[in-house]
């Protein structure tokens, strides 16, 4: 995998005050304000503390489904945030443990979330509010799914893609490729359980992905040889909600 890693000419190209994104979230939760320009012109936008779902665990099992007809209706900063913690946040912040486990903790997993307007990694701080950074203005929720099937493609109806990224590199295990995968995939499954129930006890719908143009994406993103995209999952409000 030949890919390059940002250069400060590419992080200066981004360099714009508004995501226009988050200007369409819903009204009942209005946007926090314009993205604030930090590191090297990277526009970043901080998230609410995420709140803690009230269902009991045994409805969210009993409700849990996959579903691939969305409507287009936004997620708010507020659902985002609460998406994100429950996927992969840090819930005990002294140890810098994650909501998901992953194996000898290496944490490994990048989540990426892709919205029409472009793609942010998402960087949950331990110990206080999450915070998003563009990374890339090319939708890239077309990528996933059923990919180059044009407008029957469901991703590009819901409003949110996450993409779980894979840095083996920090995983360590590079003299053990087929264990490297292994484990990789295991992780990446305990995060999109955690979406599944999440959106269970909330009211979303979602679907995992294993269908992805992982170099499609890995260029738009500009990851480095060592980071692949490996599986996404698709999220949003029923269709009926349209």
């Amino acid at each position: 995998m030949k890919r390059t890693a940002f250069s400060l000419a590419v992080l200066l190209a981004f360099a714009v005050p508004v995501f226009p994104a988050f200007a369409a979230f819903a009204e009942e939760d209005k946007p926090l304000g314009p993205f604030t320009i930090i590191e090297e012109g990277m526009p970043c936008q901080g998230l609410p503390m995420p709140a803690r779902d009230t269902m009991p665990l045994g409805d969210a099992l009993a409700a849990r489904a996959t579903h691939r007809e969305f409507s287009a209706k936004p997620l708010s900063f507020q659902e985002i945030a609460d998406l994100l913690w429950a996927a992969n946040g840090v819930n005990r912040p002294a140890e810098k443990k994650r909501t998901a486990p992953t194996a000898i903790n290496r944490q490994e997993i990048d989540i990426y979330v892709c919205l029409a307007e472009g793609a942010c990694i998402w960087n949950p701080i331990s110990g206080g509010p999450s915070e998003l950074k563009m990374v890339c203005k090319e939708d890239l929720r077309g990528f996933t799914g059923r990919t180059n099937a044009g407008a029957d493609n469901f991703a590009l109806k819901a409003p949110v893609t996450l993409v779980y990224v894979v840095d083996f590199a920090r995983q360590g295990m590079q003299d053990r490729p087929m264990d490297a995968f292994k484990y990789a995939a295991v992780d990446c499954g305990f995060v999109g359980q955690n979406v599944y129930l999440h959106c269970a006890a909330t009211g979303l719908h979602t679907v995992f992905l294993g269908s992805l143009d992982a170099d499609a994406i890995a260029k738009a993103l500009r990851l480095p040889p060592t980071s692949t995209p490996l599986f996404a999952q698709t999220v949003g409000h029923p269709a009926t909600d349209e």
